[in-house]
């Protein structure tokens, strides 16, 4: 098991790493805060979904533009701005806690400014990746252990967030949150990185024209987005299961969370503990047809000991399909694309579950929770089918990509 954290062995990623790790506990604790928040004060599914809507709309229209600036400017700075932005914004929302009360139109708009923010950092936290690697066959690992941290996070931020919500209230949530991003606004102004070569501008179409090319890339494109796309009544409906379904509270619903992120975490190190991308594709599609099954187990369930399992299994397989989308597309993508590539896989990863929220949030609010888990399962299980259906063909272009990397 020490293996799976061979990366940190270099003193940028590991620097990186402990910066991360703090800073996203307060971002799933502001989250959890926010989400139950919401659910408590308006008792609207519906206000849920367009919450996270507003949150995650932006990596779908404005992905592209952060993936150009990856590809333009020093990614830390970037990065640098968007933490001090993020800050400003959990500041904000703890004096309005402390001092004033939460609206709909408040939770909106700070849920879309962060939104924003977000569409800028991610794909320029995925190009930044290799940056912090003298040794790029560590490239993976780096990869994987990063899916670690925002895991390990999302299983300690939501049992933190239940505590302070229980025994100090909102404000807490969005202090801690706030504090958090000097950890790594410190760490990443701590890197030592070289400097960076000079930039050779991409011909226009250049992304599109190397996507043409990669059957593999689109097909790593489509599955991220389909899967975010599947797994988003795991992400918004949470409160209403665990208020309506099981007369629960914060703990309840921080115990769901907690659980999902609890399998996403093994599921991490798992394949942080692999040194080849190799087989990868073989363990992504068993995934996919695990999500389909969870999610119409789900749809029927009313017992809480069986809805703590099966979040532990969405978590532990969503994580699979995404980490091996992330590994995979990183491992064959040109260098001078890496910005605009990952900008891409952060609207199919996180750019479509905005879409998802407020589909959710719609179905859940008309017909019912169990009818929107049992709708994320048929696109889950229809895209197993299609992948199984190309099989060997899209399989040797895969290895082939793989065994000419681009550096």
């Amino acid at each position: 098991m020490l293996d799976a954290f061979r990366s940190l062995g270099e003193r940028n990623f590991r620097l990186y790493f402990l910066g991360q790790i703090i800073s996203l506990i307060g971002t799933w604790v502001q989250q959890v805060a926010i989400s139950w928040l919401t659910y408590t004060v308006t008792g609207s599914p519906f206000l849920l979904g367009l919450i996270g809507f507003a949150g995650q709309i932006p990596l779908l229209l404005l992905a592209p533009l952060g993936g150009s600036l990856a590809d333009r400017f020093r990614r830390r700075d970037i990065l640098l701005i968007t933490q001090w932005v993020e800050m400003g914004v959990a500041a904000a929302l703890a004096l309005i806690a402390l001092y004033g009360h939460f609206s709909a139109t408040t939770l909106v708009t700070s849920a879309l400014i962060l939104g924003i923010a977000s569409a800028i950092e991610m794909p320029t936290r995925q190009a930044f990746l290799p940056e912090l690697l003298q040794d790029r066959r560590l490239m993976g690992n780096a990869i994987a252990l990063n899916s670690t941290v925002f895991n390990a996070a999302r299983l300690v931020g939501p049992a933190l967030a239940a505590a302070l919500l229980s025994l100090t209230g909102d404000a807490a949530c969005f202090i801690v949150n706030a504090l958090s991003f000097v950890a790594a606004i410190y760490t990443l102004m701590r890197l030592h990185l070289q400097p960076a070569p000079t930039a050779h501008p991409t011909p226009a179409g250049g992304t599109l024209s190397w996507l043409r090319q990669s059957a593999p890339a689109r097909w790593l494109l489509l599955t991220a987005a389909l899967t975010s796309l599947c797994l988003s009544p795991f992400m918004t409906l949470m409160p209403v299961y665990a208020r309506d379904v099981f007369h629960g509270g914060p703990a309840t619903l921080g115990l769901l969370m907690g659980a999902s992120g609890c399998g996403a975490l093994i599921s991490a190190l798992m394949l942080a503990s692999r040194r080849r991308p190799h087989g990868l594709e073989s363990i992504l599609l068993l995934a996919l047809g695990v999500i389909a099954v969870i999610a119409a187990a789900f749809a029927g369930n009313r017992h809480l000991d069986v809805a703590i399992v099966l979040s532990l299994l969405s978590g532990a397989s969503f994580i699979t399909v995404v980490t091996s989308c992330n590994i995979l597309l990183q491992s064959i993508v040109p260098d001078t694309l890496r910005g605009r590539i990952m900008a891409l896989y952060s609207m199919s990863f996180l750019g479509m579950m905005p879409l998802g929220s407020l589909l959710s949030g719609s179905l859940a609010h008309r017909y019912g929770s169990p009818v929107a888990f049992f709708a994320a399962a048929v696109p889950a299980l229809l895209l197993a089918l299609l992948l199984l259906s190309q099989g060997q063909g899209l399989r040797r272009q895969l290895h082939q990509a793989l065994g000419h990397p681009h550096g």
